[in-house]
């Protein structure tokens, strides 16, 4: 009854509130709007989560008697029989039973059936008997083999098989080690030869000389060329202010056939008239003195 009255108050100031916001609270200000409008709010929440539900009476299940005897028209049921054993003693019972059905069983299987005495066995049987078949070896018939395997031995064989293999890839670096040696070596004294080919080519001499005030000391071998033979001329830089000035005949067999007995250094040379002994080369002349940086 208290709950119904509270609801019903907290309608009528629902109601009242209203016209009380609109005519006193919206003139004053933003903030008195504010508090009433949370009044408000705050009645309108209260008047629909209070309350509860009205509880429904619980609906009282027919009885009906346990022992009453049911009728299916003209027919009556009769009651239920009920055994005075337990289920332990009707167990027993059945297990009583069976027992019994086996030990009769028995006799009766043992005098239907004897025992046949067992037969003679002849002396060719026991003689095939006695040979037995792993005496006899036979070619081609396979022999059982077991292997076994030694810890120790597997670790040995472990052992050699890494020791193998590092000795191939230390065989394979060493190579590859010498290979990239010689390449570098080689590649080290190309770029010396190329160099000095350089320096040797690129420096005309007979250019050199022929500037006047080249500053040079020019050196003749030999001294005094016979003007009527052909000759070729070559110079050699022997250090920075001197340079060889080298002519060379190039008429050499009609010089060697008019000399049949040259003086000097190539008397015991053997002579062109002699057709058992061919004509050896000329000795080459002598290289010229190495250049020094002191020099």
């Amino acid at each position: 009854m208290s709950s119904g009255i509270t609801r019903i108050f907290l309608f009528v100031a629902i109601l009242a509130s209203f016209p009380i916001f609109f005519v006193f609270l919206v003139p004053e200000g933003l903030l008195m709007q504010v508090a009433g409008a949370v009044l408000i709010l705050l009645l309108i929440s209260l008047a629909l989560f209070t309350g509860r539900k009205p509880i429904q009476p619980r609906e009282k299940k027919p009885e009906y008697p346990q022992n009453q005897p049911s009728d299916f028209g003209d027919v009556e049921l009769p009651s239920p029989i009920l055994s005075e054993e337990t289920t332990n003693q009707i167990r027993d019972s059945k297990l009583k039973r069976s027992r019994g059905r086996v030990s009769n069983s028995e006799p009766t299987i043992s005098e239907s059936f004897e025992v046949i005495p067992p037969l003679p066995i002849s002396s060719s049987i026991e003689d095939v008997s006695l040979i037995s078949p792993h005496d006899e070896e036979v070619d081609g018939i396979a022999k059982v083999h077991v292997a076994k395997s030694d810890p120790e031995m597997l670790a040995e064989a472990e052992v050699d098989q890494y020791l193998a293999q590092q000795r191939v890839r230390r065989a394979i670096f060493r190579e590859r080690l010498y290979r990239e040696r010689r390449i570098e070596k080689s590649k080290r004294l190309a770029n010396e030869v190329r160099n000095w080919a350089e320096t040797e080519d690129g420096e005309d001499l007979s250019t050199l000389t022929g500037i006047p005030g080249h500053g040079l000391a020019v050196m003749f071998e030999p001294e005094f060329p016979s003007p009527d033979i052909p000759q070729g001329i070559s110079y050699v830089r022997i250090d920075d202010t001197r340079i060889l000035k080298v002519r060379v005949s190039l008429d050499v067999h009609s010089s060697m056939a008019g000399s049949p007995t040259p003086d000097g250094p190539f008397a015991n040379l053997p002579t062109s008239n002699d057709p058992e002994m061919p004509i050896p080369p000329l000795p080459l002349p002598d290289p010229p003195a190495p250049i020094n940086s002191e020099d």
